[in-house]
């Protein structure tokens, strides 16, 4: 299991999500009500995505991934 901190470097702080996936392009079509929130592809991609299975990929440089941490169970 990995956890992760996101930032948007927009606003230096914790994203708004929800903000995000209404005015953002390309987060459009994600449903701005039903944000689940960012994981990492196995490639180490980041990715938004709702509780409907849409996924959008951020642009790069839009948000830094912090205090990540892999744990082993």
């Amino acid at each position: 299991m990995i956890t992760f901190d996101v930032i948007d470097n927009k606003t230096g702080e914790s994203p708004n999500l929800e903000k995000i996936a209404l005015n953002e392009e390309w987060a459009c079509d994600l449903v701005y009500c039903d944000i689940t929130g960012f994981a990492l592809t196995d490639d180490g991609y980041l990715v938004l995505f709702d509780d409907c299975g849409n996924m959008a990929f951020p642009p790069v440089g839009r948000f830094t991934v912090t205090n990540l941490h892999a744990y082993e169970h």
